[in-house]
């Protein structure tokens, strides 16, 4: 009887560790297609605490103006060279003949906002040092440019 006794108290010592352990993680995606851009946007969340963030834009050249690949190298490199070398920020750009795929993964676990916030995109509307990044306050921006969550 005590050793069931005892583990039950350990089970329940476990159930209460687990639920304290924070909220379960689950992601939400929204679209925006915007002059010859589409994007795709997937946040990850921990209740409203965004943990990671993952964009990717497709930009066909003709929709959003460019006349090649190289035009498109020669606006874009640029700005993807100042995401380079950020711990917590992985940022590509693929080019083809019609279009450019870039990715954008943020870890918010892992990055330093203060590094992060004049990037270009960067916008917080509270300092995300203290609290982390808000799920409830993106969807207020993501809404107000126009995206869409999508299943």
């Amino acid at each position: 009887m005590k050793k069931f006794k005892g583990a039950m108290a350990l089970l329940a010592a476990a159930m209460l560790l687990a639920a304290c352990g924070g909220e379960e993680e689950s992601t939400r995606t929204f679209e925006l297609e915007n002059d010859g851009v589409v994007t795709t946007m997937i946040y990850t969340t921990e209740g409203d605490k965004v943990t990671k963030q993952s964009t990717e834009n497709l930009i066909q050249y003709d929709v959003a103006g460019l006349e090649s690949k190289e035009q498109a190298q020669e606006v874009f490199d640029p700005l993807i060279e100042q995401f380079q070398g950020i711990e917590g920020i992985t940022h590509n750009m693929e080019y083809d003949e019609e279009k450019a795929v870039e990715t954008l993964e943020i870890d918010y676990e892992a990055v330093d906002f203060d590094e992060i916030e004049n990037l270009p995109g960067m916008s917080f509307s509270d300092d995300p040092k203290d609290n982390g990044v808000s799920m409830e306050k993106s969807l207020e921006i993501l809404e107000s440019q126009g995206f869409k969550e999508v299943d």
